[in-house]
């Protein structure tokens, strides 16, 4: 489907327009972009409701080095944005936001059941594709210091959802994970055994200007 580009300064006149209603009830989420969508959450995207607050927007936003990443994503999602990535001056960084649509509503019930992000009790469900997993790890996800396995910064998530995702990814991908404190907060620590085969899972999926977050080879 060829995206529709509506200037930004028109966005206000058309957000409840019948063509924009009719492009709703048209698309939906695939399975690609599902699967994204559950990495995007798991790692910088969020969910934002649209000024009646009934139905919710995906909202992707990267610092300026990481605009390819960022177009990487829109490309992904572009039936569901009515305006290219803009810069934004501000916080020297790059931004989508897709149009308002009732299956980001589903999503944010799962991921905000009380206003604020957590790990979804059905992780288990949700989380098991390596797109999904290289997404999450491409937002939020860095080398160690010994540059021999990685770090998840899952920080935002409480010590119990750290829990889930470790369960999660020992039960769905057999990547052993330990939980580490970072000051008072908690981030998942990919075993340096695991970190190859990690590491296999995602790489076809990491783009090439996020090649420096992943192993060299042996």
């Amino acid at each position: 489907m060829r995206t529709m580009v509506i200037p930004r300064e028109a966005q206000g006149n058309i957000t409840n327009s019948s063509a924009l209603r009719e492009l709703r009830e048209k698309i939906s989420l695939n399975a690609t972009q599902m699967k994204a969508l559950i990495g995007t959450l798991l790692g910088d995207g969020s969910l934002i409701p649209n000024s009646w607050k009934k139905n919710y927007r995906l909202s992707v936003q990267q610092c300026d080095e990481q605009k390819n990443y960022l177009i990487w994503k829109y490309e992904i999602f572009k039936e569901f944005v009515i305006t290219s990535p803009a810069y934004q001056e501000k916080t020297n960084s790059w931004r989508f936001r897709t149009l308002s649509h009732k299956e980001f509503g589903v999503f944010r019930d799962l991921f905000y059941p009380n206003g604020h992000k957590k790990v979804p009790n059905n992780i288990n469900e949700l989380l098991n594709d390596p797109l999904s997993l290289a997404i999450w790890y491409m937002d939020d996800g860095s080398l160690n210091s010994r540059k021999d396995s990685f770090i998840l910064n899952t920080q935002s998530f409480s010590r119990d959802d750290n829990i889930k995702l470790q369960n999660c990814l020992r039960k769905n991908f057999g990547v052993n994970v330990t939980i580490n404190r970072d000051r008072k907060y908690w981030r998942l620590y990919v075993s340096k055994k695991s970190a190859r085969h990690f590491q296999n899972l995602i790489k076809d999926y990491v783009i090439a200007d996020m090649n420096r977050k992943l192993l060299v080879a042996p």
